[in-house]
């Protein structure tokens, strides 16, 4: 299973440890953030929108500090 896996997503991995500590810590922080934009039920406006503006500022902080033009299509 271990080789499976490393076939799959073995560039994205030696691409993620080679980031320097603060960009896995964006990296990390832009999946979580994303994950809570999936769970959101869109019920209550204001908290919603702070979900929303935690995301826009995880791509922000994502573009601003990760180098994203060594990850292939």
């Amino acid at each position: 299973m271990k080789s499976e896996l490393m076939s799959l997503f073995g560039d994205q991995l030696c691409w993620f440890i080679r980031l320097e500590r603060k960009q896995r810590f964006c990296v990390l922080y832009f999946c979580l953030s994303f994950g809570a934009l999936l769970s959101v039920f869109f019920i209550h406006p204001l908290p919603e929108l702070l979900v929303v503006l935690n995301f826009g500022n995880s791509v922000r902080l994502l573009k601003k500090h990760v180098p994203l033009s060594d990850l292939e299509d």
